[in-house]
């Protein structure tokens, strides 16, 4: 009899990555485990014949109680962990609490929350290693893969969310450290620095802005927009198409273990390897308009 692989994915809330990766392991045959939060959110994946499990990444209760419950229906043994969950700019489906939070850190970072900041490392970064902690001996017992969902924000720095594109670089590194380390084990992980993906994340959010005392306040109408993510999903590529390409990669016998997937993946690829050091000092201002708002900046301090 052949073994059904299993996956279990964090962060599949309806509409984002986390969902698309749920439904395409399903179509290629794996039993996959969806988590969220709240189990409202993936109604339809239990619908569509997958299991779901409540699972809130910074509760080590709820940790402890997903490890049982797939350790009780698996025999004891996971293929593939998804580490997905994670936010930036707060997704609709956070409660209340965690958007009040978080919003505050989608900011420059002199005008950042700290204490927004923090949650988002205990999200982004933290919950990584506490869920892959919590779950390897199920992954040890089926020499299984490890996989972190990543981003181009975490090599290319976009202005604006400073502190999410740390999160997103500390992952890359996290990822690197659990491929040599995780490997005694024959456990494989793999890394995806995840580019531009047309999905419903910016739907329906409370749109950030700055502060009223902000330094930058006199460039706000450039600024503000990039903060809500105007524009931001141009260039980026079907999220189902990433989920096809993902997944491949990952039930290949020898995957990528460092995988790049989503628009804009090659240029950062490019000048990230073989870009000299300071690159992005020549990339980042154009292409947001860096020049205009020191020039707005100016212009409101001589005015004082």
């Amino acid at each position: 009899m052949t073994h059904q692989k299993t996956v279990l994915i964090t962060g599949t809330s309806e509409g984002g990555i986390g969902d698309a990766l749920a439904q395409e392991f399903h179509r290629k045959g794996l039993r996959v485990f969806a988590t969220a939060r709240n189990l409202a959110k993936v109604q339809h994946l239990q619908k569509l014949g997958l299991e779901v499990l409540q699972l809130d990444v910074v509760d080590q209760a709820s940790i402890q109680e997903a490890v049982k419950s797939v350790d009780a229906l698996t025999g004891g043994k996971l293929d593939i962990l998804v580490n997905n969950s994670g936010y930036g700019r707060p997704p609709p489906f956070f409660s209340r609490t965690i958007i009040d939070s978080v919003k505050g850190s989608n900011a420059p970072l002199l005008d950042a929350d700290l204490k927004a900041a923090k949650a988002m490392f205990d999200v982004n970064v933290f919950a990584v290693i506490e869920v892959t902690r919590a779950f390897s001996p199920l992954l040890i017992a089926s020499k299984g893969r490890i996989v972190n969902i990543g981003s181009i924000a975490g090599i290319f720095p976009v202005p604006w969310q400073g502190y999410y594109n740390a999160t997103k670089a500390a992952v890359h590194q996290l990822s690197h450290c659990l491929q040599v380390e995780m490997a005694a084990f024959g456990v494989t992980t793999i890394n995806v620095t995840t580019g531009i993906i047309k999905t419903k994340f910016f739907d329906n959010l409370n749109k950030p802005r700055l502060p009223a005392n902000s330094l930058y306040g006199p460039a706000k109408d450039i600024i503000e927009p990039v903060m809500q993510g105007v524009g931001l999903e141009e260039g980026g590529i079907d999220v189902n198409v990433y989920a096809a390409r993902v997944v491949k990669n990952i039930l290949k016998a020898n995957p990528n273990k460092n995988h790049w997937v989503g628009g804009s993946t090659f240029v950062v690829w490019l000048a990230s390897t073989f870009g000299w050091s300071s690159i992005w000092d020549y990339i980042v201002p154009s292409m947001f308009k860096i020049p205009l708002i020191t020039k707005k900046i100016q212009a409101a301090e001589k005015s004082k």
